[in-house]
């Protein structure tokens, strides 16, 4: 007697041989991306991977241009936790950039 569960019935199986091996790949990292979070044993979503997901969110923002004064509590508070009190340092800032942008004017 074959065992019917939600993944392995005639409807899942035909339309995984319909697809294409890109496909099938596709929708496995798309799967695992949604999922390595989360540990289903427990129900928790796993914090560690969160916060690396965060940081390098967050990292690339600053990267990309994003002035450390317009950064969230939240993000300053993930940066800290990350980096030390001092993290602005890594992107060449100073602590007064936290509060504003400074413009240098020449004169």
């Amino acid at each position: 007697m074959k065992k019917n569960t939600l993944w392995d019935n005639d409807m899942v199986n035909a339309a995984i041989s319909s697809m294409s091996k890109e496909d099938i790949e596709k929708y496995k990292k798309i799967g695992e991306s949604m999922y390595k979070n989360i540990d289903f044993e427990t129900s928790k979503i796993c914090q560690e991977s969160f916060m690396d997901d965060a940081v390098a969110y967050i990292s690339e923002s600053i990267k990309s241009g994003l002035h450390p004064s317009m950064l969230t509590k939240d993000e300053v508070n993930v940066l800290e936790t990350v980096y030390g009190n001092e993290w602005y340092k890594k992107w060449g800032y100073v602590e007064g950039d936290l509060k504003e942008i400074v413009t240098i004017t020449k004169s």
